[in-house]
């Protein structure tokens, strides 16, 4: 590891004493393991599960009473599916004692190690992985050396484990762990702040976990919230929650909607009267895309990417893995892995995404004793579908809730596997093509383990006709 003597005085800073690490989870134990590496000494592991079993060197406190007994000089590294609030955080903090997490560590070493470095952070209720995504590949087409980290990458205090460390972070962040991203705890408000905050559609989730819309709303705006005049805020012009987390503050502001920098119409990105993208340009499905899209070219823009490298970076993006994943095209006949689409509504977004052209779809999986009706009726409405091959025990329930109302619209077959089920789709595309797509709307348990094991699986076959390797 390569950790710089400013940095390591940092740390020595910041845990003079101990570390208390709350929550033995992947993000825990990820804590632990760079505070061993950097050196700090007198790491404790505190989590309630009573059978976790502690890294070797690591004290560990479990059971009920797990957050009794931290040392006043303690810092303390709250996990970020922990409360920053609880009791046991409040008093610590009232004898003197630091609470921070990952993402307020990282960005205070961050700048230790690149005080010219700039850092995007990306929040929204949907949508914040694909953007980062499409951001990252953005920065790759302009030649920018960048790491994605957070939750669609790798753990945030990991980076510091690196041979090097990039000029440029791109951070997927969710309202868990912003809810106490700010100065305070022995951090400056220079060392509490991103570049670029990027705020999507904000709009209400995780209601076991916050109080109710407004904290959960005040969570997300933490991430400009401590932003100045020099840096910058990017979010949709008419969508509230958005328009609520990008005005927290002064910074520079570039919107996209009706009103802002770059709009949507006509199924494309506008910079005024200059077409930026076209909805047939993308490898990926759905207007929604364009939106994404339009996000992302606002942060490339902050970080001053050259225009043809964000054009680029657009047209690549080929979808996360798994989620209306393009996976290459063959003989005019496009195929789409949408295997993480288990329930019904996301199966149904993914049809009316592709329903402008001949559309053939697999569908069914593990039998969850989900109602099927409301895919039923969505399906019969899908104008494009013409041909839908049923796997998995659910084949049998799915067909009696597709024919319940009457002859199908489209074609509907049975098939005891992947393989067969994707022929039967290809020969039912009519001469010119068409887009074949796994949607199962049900778990994959039965045929295969999980999701990701169905959809690698489908990439495969996918591959061996079109060549696209990812």
């Amino acid at each position: 590891m390569i950790i710089s003597d400013k940095t390591q005085a940092r740390l020595r800073e910041l845990f003079p004493h101990s570390a208390h690490v709350v929550g033995g989870g992947v993000e825990g134990l990820s804590t632990v393991a760079f505070l061993k590496a950097a050196g700090v000494e007198n790491i404790v592991l505190r989590d309630r599960n009573a059978s976790l079993r502690a890294p070797e060197g690591v004290e560990l406190v479990t059971g009920d009473d797990y957050l009794d007994g931290i040392p006043p000089q303690a810092t303390v590294m709250r996990s970020a599916g922990i409360r920053p609030d609880l009791p046991a955080f409040r008093k610590h903090r009232a004898t003197g004692g630091r609470v921070l997490s990952q993402l307020r560590l990282f960005l205070a070493l961050y700048r230790q190690e690149r005080p010219e470095g700039r850092v995007v952070g990306v929040t929204a209720t949907m949508g914040k992985g694909t953007i980062c995504t499409i951001l990252s590949g953005m920065l790759h087409e302009a030649a920018v050396p960048h790491a994605l980290l957070g939750n669609i990458g790798k753990a945030m205090l990991d980076l510091f484990l690196a041979a090097e460390i990039p000029e440029t972070v791109v951070l997927e962040l969710s309202s868990f762990q912003l809810s106490d991203l700010g100065p305070g705890d022995g951090l400056t408000p220079e060392e509490s702040v991103v570049d670029v905050a990027l705020f999507g559609h904000v709009t209400l989730e995780h209601l076991d976990w916050h109080v109710d819309q407004v904290e959960y709303w005040n969570a997300k705006a933490n991430l400009a919230a401590h932003q100045t005049e020099d840096h910058w805020a990017v979010h949709l012009d008419a969508e509230p929650g958005s328009v609520f987390c990008g005005m927290a503050s002064d910074s520079m502001r570039r919107t996209l909607g009706e009103a802002g920098e770059i709009s949507l119409r006509d199924k494309a990105l506008w910079d005024h009267d200059s077409r930026l993208l076209d909805l047939a340009d993308l490898k990926v499905p759905g207007a929604f895309q364009l939106e994404n899209c339009g996000l992302a070219w606002l942060a490339a823009r902050c970080l001053e990417l050259p225009e043809d490298a964000i054009l680029r970076g657009a047209k690549a993006f080929a979808g996360l893995r798994h989620r209306l994943m393009w996976a290459g095209e063959s003989k005019g006949i496009r195929y789409y892995n949408d295997s993480y689409a288990t329930r019904p509504e996301a199966t149904l977004a993914a049809g009316e995404a592709l329903s402008e052209a001949p559309l053939a779809l697999i569908l069914g999986g593990s039998d969850k004793g989900v109602d099927f009706a409301e895919l039923a009726r969505g399906l019969r409405s899908c104008k494009g579908l013409i041909h839908v091959s049923l796997i998995g025990a659910t084949a049998g329930r799915l067909r009696d809730a597709l024919e319940k109302a009457g002859p199908t619209p489209f074609a509907l077959r049975d098939f005891s596997g992947l393989e067969s089920a994707l022929e039967a789709c290809e020969a039912a595309l009519p001469v010119g093509g068409g887009a074949v797509l796994l949607s199962p709307a049900c778990a994959s348990f039965g045929l295969f383990a999980n999701y990701k094991e169905r959809g690698e699986a489908f990439l495969r076959l996918a591959a061996v006709r079109t060549g696209a390797m990812f």
